[in-house]
């Protein structure tokens, strides 16, 4: 089964005080009925069990209570439309983000962060499930500009994913289409100068890549190129004796490796929580490490990584760079656009 490509998430059905009554509201909340989301908005209890998508469901739940409860017609923006659109947007701050066209004339509540957006055109505002919000270009790169380069390469690439829909088994069209998705960005970026934050969303919109197919392989991913080893081939197709596979990312050195018996490139991968879950069976771990034997077999180095890794990102570097060739890694530097915090 192909991989996945994002899609908007469902939204949840909220409910207002002023339409219920507010003591009406309380009383459901005091029951464990409804669940409060912001002032004057509740969604029914029966919210996911699952840390993050208890959390995901709420910040949905508030970007469709700010729509409904402010009075002009709202535009979501930044990490709230890239939630909307399905973007990989992963720990939210519990703040709905707006683009509006002045600047706001009074301070923002602790949960609306309202962005002045003059250049924002018609074109770049879509709907999605009925709300409002900025396009999938637009919110790529309003993410690039303000967020850390770590957490914007993730919403970036996912966006990419949806713009292009890549697909390994067709790369020459995959990579034409993503290579247009980028161009548009590039051009929009140009098209701002020197405004805050360009220079970082550029180095992002260079890096990003939609054949990234979830947020760990783009995390892995981020800590290799922001540390300067070059860039990864996503999906990089290895042909061994059991047959093609397919790796999450991988560099192959092209003859350049110091002696006849060093390997020929590195693989990572990043196994995510449910890879390996009670119910695949030790049929699928039997496949898996008949897999993996068979791409080492080429001379490739196998670099699996799991989500704890990433909390070090200079450990995963470090295991990274062993298997490089120290002609290779000798001379790497970091890239500050990809570094630089907000």
């Amino acid at each position: 089964m192909p991989p996945s490509i994002p899609s908007p998430r469902p939204l949840p059905t909220v409910v207002l005080s002023r339409e219920i009554g507010y003591g009406t509201a309380r009383s459901a909340h005091r029951a464990g009925e409804l669940v409060r989301v912001r002032p004057g908005a509740y969604v029914h209890g029966d919210l996911p069990a699952s840390a993050w998508a208890h959390q995901e469901a709420l910040a949905l739940a508030r970007c469709v209570a700010v729509t409904r409860q402010l009075p002009s017609r709202t535009v979501l923006s930044h990490e709230s439309a890239a939630l909307v659109h399905g973007a990989w947007v992963g720990r939210t701050d519990g703040i709905t983000h707006l683009a509006v066209s002045s600047p706001p004339h009074k301070p923002d509540v602790a949960d609306i962060e309202r962005h002045h957006s003059p250049d924002l055109t018609d074109d770049e505002i879509t709907v999605v499930n009925g709300l409002r919000v900025t396009t999938l270009e637009r919110t790529a790169l309003d993410c690039a500009r303000t967020l850390r380069p770590r957490r914007a390469l993730a919403i970036v690439d996912s966006i990419l994913r949806m713009l292009a829909r890549p697909n390994r088994f067709e790369r020459e069209r995959s990579d034409a289409e993503m290579s247009a998705a980028r161009e548009g960005l590039r051009a929009r970026l140009a098209e701002l100068g020197r405004a805050k934050g360009v220079v970082r969303a550029r180095a992002v919109v260079e890096h990003a890549d939609g054949f990234s197919e979830s947020p760990g392989e783009t995390d892995l991913r981020w800590i290799a190129v922001s540390r300067g080893l070059p860039r990864p081939v996503l999906q990089l197709r290895v042909a061994t004796e059991e047959g093609v596979f397919f790796t999450d990312m991988g560099w192959e050195f092209d003859g350049r490796s110091p002696s006849a018996g060093a390997p020929r490139g590195v693989a990572a991968e990043f196994d995510g929580a449910g890879k390996y879950s009670e119910t695949s069976g030790l049929g699928a771990l039997l496949a898996e490490k008949q897999r993996e034997d068979a791409i080492r077999a080429t001379g490739l180095i196998m670099q699996r990584f799991v989500a704890r890794h990433l909390h070090d990102a200079d450990a995963v570097f470090a295991r990274l760079c062993r298997g490089f060739p120290a002609a290779l890694v000798g001379g790497v530097r970091p890239v500050p656009a990809l570094m630089q915090l907000p």
